[in-house]
Parts: structure tokens; sequence; C-alpha cells
């Protein structure tokens, strides 16, 4: 049996997780330089149009929160584990386009 390997959110999303990257360093330096290395876990599926994009196993604790803003608006919301190391999920606020790119 296969393991099934990850791709990075950076390599999926480049252009969100240079974003969320760049507005959390300001709030966050350390959870900051994590984004890059962020594995992509797929779309949460709890509706067909949910924005949040799982960076860790579904189902993993995630109860902090922090708001990314640009200029006043709300761009995303980050879910973090419990000791505050590690992003888990990303919720885009923005409407942006999170079509899956084909490979």
């Amino acid at each position: 049996m296969m393991a099934v390997s990850f791709p990075r959110l950076a390599e999926v999303f480049s252009g969100l997780a240079v974003e969320v990257a760049e507005l959390l360093v300001d709030e966050d330096p350390r959870l900051a330089r994590t984004i890059q290395d962020l594995r992509f876990y797929g779309r949460c599926t709890c509706t067909p149009t949910c924005p949040v994009l799982l960076t860790a196993p579904a189902g993993s604790p995630s109860p902090g929160v922090i708001e990314l803003e640009r200029d006043g608006d709300p761009i995303a919301l980050l879910n973090f584990d419990p000791a505050g190391r590690s992003v888990t999920g990303i919720e885009v606020l923005d409407g942006r386009d999170l079509s899956i790119p084909s490979a």
C-alpha cells in the first residue's frame, strides 16, 4: 500500500500562500514562516461552496483564529492548532476563485 502524498498549499494556491504569509508576518512572524511549507489536504466538504482550505487532516483541532485583512477588508481567517505552531485551515473570505488547478 502506497502512502498518500499531499502537495504543498503553495504549489496549489501559490498567490494565496504568498499573500497569507505577507499579511501574517506582522501578527505572528514565526507562524508566517510556516505558510510556504503547509500541506494541502483539500477543500472542506461541509458544503459544496465552503471556502475553507484544509492544511491539516480533516478533524484536526484548531481552536485558534487569526483574521487577516488588507486595507480594512477581511481576506482570510486562519485556524491554528492548540500550540499555535501550525495553521490547520484557511477560510478565504474575499471571494477569490478556489478552483483546484488541473495538473
